[in-house]
């Protein structure tokens, strides 16, 4: 649902910048969390593939590195 003009014009003027640009910032932070938590997986998947303390192989990695990029991929086409 779309803003009128008033509604748009009474929000810039009680927080001074556009609902645009508010989208925007909220879209940005999601997005940092979203790669944060995808670099986290991948990091957390190498290191227990290099201590071998997980039984599956590097299959198992590159499995955790396509899905997470997956679901960034499907969360980045809905915020956008």
């Amino acid at each position: 649902m779309a803003m009128t003009t008033a509604q748009s014009s009474a929000y810039q003027a009680a927080v001074g910048y556009t609902p645009a640009a508010s989208a925007t910032t909220i879209a940005a932070m999601i997005a940092v969390a979203l790669f944060l938590w995808a670099a986290w997986v991948v990091l957390f998947r190498m290191q227990s593939w290099r201590q071998g303390s997980t039984s599956g192989d590097l299959t198992d990695l590159v499995w955790s590195v396509v899905r997470a990029s997956g679901l960034l991929l499907l969360v980045f086409w809905f915020i956008r």
